[in-house]
């Protein structure tokens, strides 16, 4: 497949870089500038018919696992709107650029059990992100998945996923792909309830690039996420997550990168699908390549809002 036109206008700022040239990677890399973000938007809506949620749900699906005899809701559709401070708009290693951008999305996913411990899962998405200082940054990311959960009573009820994703980034939703992407996802996930107002979640997923273009940003990557709710009171939680993955980018001159994500949010739920958070994220990419190093901070506001039926 063909590189894009904006892609290939970026393609030679990558062999100048090593060289020393700055280039933001926010725009090289579209599909990873969202990393920090990917932690806040959503993450403490919960029922008591849910599996509780975790940072891992963004990769194992929103694992809703219904009880014998309660009433079938296949599907979720959630709005969430978020906007986020930045000290590092460009991903850069180098002079750091702040900037402010809003994220809006829709989203509707769907579940249904399919006997014993199974359950079909499918996700879509469309998600807007515009800069206030900068709109060359701004992108559209459009995401599907479809895939199966398992529910293993040997593993004290934990959550197997398998799932085949689509991503899909570009300028507007009607233009050309800057990135493109067809995915292969197998993941763990287990939530461990110490007591009635804490809990500890722990996922893992693998991620397998089946087709990518550019192929240039082709990549495998591997991520452990860890999280830790506290309920505050009946409407307010505490959370807190941290993010461990491995990025192995199979036509990028032997590129990998380790990338971590630390963060804290305080959520106020006043009814079971409505959730208003405020968060911050530190994060930290570290590449066998000096030049995609970098550090950066996020801050904001969150709200998010679900209906079942």
């Amino acid at each position: 497949m063909n590189a894009p036109p904006r892609l290939k206008s970026i393609l030679p700022v990558l062999v100048f870089a090593f060289s020393g040239l700055a280039a933001a990677q926010t725009v090289i890399d579209p599909s990873r500038a969202a990393d920090a973000t990917r932690q806040s938007i959503g993450a403490a809506l919960g029922s008591p018919s849910t599996a509780p949620e975790s940072p891992g749900d963004d990769d194992l699906g929103e694992q809703v696992i219904l009880s014998s005899g309660e009433k079938t809701t296949s599907f979720t559709a959630w709005l969430d709107s978020s906007l986020y401070w930045t000290d590092n708009a460009f991903n850069v290693g180098g002079v750091k650029t702040e900037d402010w951008f809003y994220v809006g999305g829709v989203n509707v996913s769907w579940q249904k059990p399919l006997g014993g411990r199974f359950y079909a899962d499918a996700y879509v998405g469309q998600h807007w992100y515009r800069y206030d200082t900068d709109t060359r940054l701004n992108y559209d990311m459009g995401e599907a998945r479809f895939g199966v959960l398992a529910v293993m009573p040997e593993l004290r009820n934990a959550v197997l996923s398998l799932h085949y994703g689509y991503q899909r980034i570009t300028d507007g939703i009607d233009n050309e792909e800057l990135y493109e992407a067809h995915l292969i996802r197998l993941g763990i996930q287990k939530t461990f309830l110490i007591d009635p107002r804490n809990s500890v979640a722990v996922a893992f997923a693998s991620t397998f690039a089946a087709g990518t273009s550019p192929q240039l940003l082709q990549r495998h990557e591997h991520a452990l996420q860890l999280a830790y709710n506290l309920k505050l009171a009946s409407k307010w939680h505490l959370s807190t997550s941290y993010r461990l993955a491995y990025f192995d980018y199979i036509n990028f001159q032997g590129r990998e990168d380790w990338y971590q994500n630390l963060g804290v949010s305080l959520n106020y739920l006043p009814t079971d699908n409505f959730e208003i958070s405020l968060g911050y994220y530190f994060a930290v990419n570290s590449s066998n390549n000096s030049y995609f190093d970098y550090q950066t901070q996020l801050g904001g506001l969150s709200v998010a809002g679900k209906i079942r039926f």
